[in-house]
């Protein structure tokens, strides 16, 4: 991928994704389950971190705003995101562990969650003007708000974030909580999933409502240039002005999905930033999302894995700034 170069700033709920991964042969005599022989263990950047980690595997410049925890999965957090390169800018350490889920896998099956939680109450503790300091001094191409609805994406800060982008004359793109949506009225897209999609309107997709006709009013009710709606193997709808386009999934097989909303907000990301058309950015979000969807856990994609599938051919002039 030889285009110009593209910084995105990411604000949201940072946490660390950890993986047990074993085998399971027989049942534990205390109770009904299976006992979990553990071969292996992994960590992995995860909520907005793992959105910066994607555009940093992209070959983008990545900066990710968050509140610093203060225990030692903050310090593995850190490392990991050091390794790829993802510049941390924390505005303030918080006394409070670090967000954790733990997912222990069997045969390539996931059997449990492990959640490790913690929220931030801004009537306790408001970080807005810390974080939006930081955000005052980057020279970003692109926002990513990634709200995990952990207490960082408060909605001053939301508030405040999308301000501070507009009068950069910067795109903003939100990765929705349906409780949050007045937060982000006036962000320049968002990409919620089916679900989130359906809770953000207040009514399910049927025949007589579909998933274009909701991006198209979520788009008019939040004044938002365009929304797009991820579907898992039904791929992703798109509404923004004059287009409305389904775009049909590109997983050839799909492993495990954890994770594949991050790259779809990365991939929208960088297409902004680059100030490509929406078409571009959302044939650019498929490709990406099939090809981590066909890996385990939460993951990235690599520039190489991405010119070598067939899909890249027709992207590649826009990247390399031929169109």
């Amino acid at each position: 991928m030889k285009a110009k170069r593209c910084k995105v700033a990411v604000v949201g709920d940072v946490m660390l994704d950890h993986y047990i991964i074993g085998r399971a042969s027989r049942l534990s005599p205390e109770a009904p389950v299976p006992v979990v022989e553990v071969i292996e263990e992994d960590y992995r950047p995860g909520g907005a971190a793992n959105v910066a980690n994607n555009v940093a595997a992209f070959g983008f410049d990545a900066v990710l705003v968050a509140p610093k925890g203060q225990d030692i999965y903050w310090d593995l957090l850190e490392s990991l995101l050091n390794k790829t390169r993802v510049a941390i800018c924390s505005p303030i350490t918080l006394n409070m562990p670090t967000i954790r889920k733990t997912r222990i896998l069997a045969r390539s099956q996931q059997i449990v969650r492990v959640d490790w939680d913690n929220y931030i109450d801004d009537r306790l503790c408001d970080i807005s003007k810390d974080i939006l300091k930081v955000l005052s001094t980057l020279d970003a191409d692109v926002l990513v708000i990634s709200d995990y609805a952990k207490g960082t994406v408060s909605e001053k800060v939301a508030s405040g974030s999308i301000n501070w982008a507009k009068g950069r004359g910067i795109p903003v793109i939100v990765d929705p909580k349906p409780q949050h949506k007045e937060r982000y009225i006036g962000a320049t897209v968002m990409t919620p999933n089916k679900l989130e999609a359906e809770m953000l309107l207040g009514r399910v997709f049927d025949g007589n409502f579909t998933p274009l006709e909701g991006a198209q009013l979520l788009r008019e009710r939040l004044s938002m240039e365009a929304v797009v709606i991820t579907l898992g193997d039904q791929g992703m709808v798109l509404a923004a002005k004059d287009e409305l386009i389904h775009f049909p999934a590109r997983a050839r097989e799909v492993y495990d999905v954890s994770g594949a909303g991050d790259t779809v907000v990365a991939s929208i990301a960088v297409a902004l930033g680059l100030r490509l058309p929406w078409r571009v950015a959302c044939e650019f979000a498929t490709l990406t999302a099939g090809l981590v969807v066909q890996k385990m856990g939460t993951a990235t994609v690599t520039p190489e894995e991405i010119e070598n599938s067939p899909e890249w051919e027709k992207l590649k002039p826009y990247f390399d700034g031929g169109q």
